[in-house]
């Protein structure tokens, strides 16, 4: 630039004492002056397009990487969970879970026996109202009347880890009312409750989440 910049006062000075060859001189390197410039705007497009055509797919990759992982918890109020939407037989998760391991969910059923961090459990159908009835008269049991009914037909029985640091909510019958009373899982059984636990009557509502127990709640049955 500096060369073509000395050039054109050179030509400016020839041209000041009347040579035509520097005028000719000027009017070429001014065509060439114009030509530099329009070969600027199409870099600048070529490279404003690249750009503009490789953000939006990157953008929406994000929603895709995200999942939700449901977490079974004692977060219902009264004497049982309700019946989840997917469970068509009885409340909690019901009692037909695929497979022969317990999976993620709120199941009812028995505590037969506890040892060295894990529980042998039998899995039951617990119904209420209506859906009690129907299941009662189903089974034949004609004389159902109580508020509640068990099926306990598959003697299937599983074997599932408890969470040391879970929650074990045991029934306390020595106040003037039943009650629930939390402790540390790894300090249940008490063994003084109002249900004698592990054992074939010890109703009991496990919450289970990646693959363990991490509450369980005795159930009181009248």
């Amino acid at each position: 630039m500096r060369r073509l910049t000395l050039a054109l006062a050179l030509v400016l000075v020839a041209g000041a004492c009347g040579d035509d060859d520097a005028a000719t001189t000027t009017t070429s390197a001014t065509t060439s002056e114009a030509t530099t410039t329009i070969t600027l705007p199409p870099t600048t497009t070529s490279e404003a397009a690249t750009t503009t055509t490789t953000e939006p797919p990157t953008t929406t990759l994000v929603p895709t990487t995200t999942a939700t992982v449901p977490y079974y918890s004692v977060a219902w109020y009264g004497m049982f969970p309700d019946p989840l939407a997917t469970a068509a037989d009885g409340h909690g998760s019901g009692c037909a879970p695929p497979g022969d391991a317990l999976p993620a969910g709120m199941w009812f059923g028995f505590a037969r026996a506890s040892s060295a961090g894990t529980l042998t459990f039998d899995l039951a159908c617990f119904f209420t109202g209506p859906a009690g009835v129907a299941a009662a008269t189903a089974d034949g049991e004609a004389g159902y009347d109580l508020d509640f009914y068990i099926r306990n037909h598959n003697p299937k029985l599983f074997t599932i880890s408890l969470d040391p640091g879970g929650t074990a909510y045991w029934l306390d019958a020595t106040a003037a009312d039943i009650s629930l009373q939390p402790i540390v899982m790894t300090d249940w059984p008490v063994g003084s409750g109002y249900t004698l636990c592990p054992g074939e009557y010890c109703a009991v509502w496990l919450f289970v989440n990646g693959g363990e127990v991490t509450e369980l709640v005795e159930q009181y049955l009248p």
